[in-house]
């Protein structure tokens, strides 16, 4: 019995470590990756401008598998949107090959 208590333990550590080191983004991270980008010029975090805001955006994919993959993609490769007056442009591709800070970005627009 000692033994088994102990390996449970140790699984319930293991858990605990690993959901809190992969959860949340890096605020500040991501921050800087939105002011490097200007990205604030057409997004506000909870007011539309040119673009929706973050937490438009984190209600549109909110529960969707594939939430992450389709924001990547559209930071990525630069897809025609519209904005607010009905005009399209293309979408300015995300300043940085770095994936972990692309996928860290897309990670802070999803929790808002």
């Amino acid at each position: 019995m000692k033994l088994s208590l102990q390996t449970l333990v140790a699984a319930a550590a293991v858990a605990a470590f690993s959901t809190t080191a992969f959860a949340g983004a890096d605020v500040e991270g991501a921050k800087a990756l939105t002011k490097a980008n200007n990205c604030m010029k057409c997004h506000g975090i909870d007011k539309d401008k040119d673009g929706p805001s973050f937490k438009k955006t984190a209600a549109k994919y909110k529960g969707k598998a594939d939430a992450e993959s389709k924001l990547v993609t559209h930071l990525t490769t630069g897809p025609k949107v519209k904005l607010e007056d009905g005009s399209e442009e293309e979408h300015k591709m995300v300043k940085t090959k770095d994936m972990a800070q692309i996928k860290n970005l897309v990670a802070y627009i999803l929790e808002q």
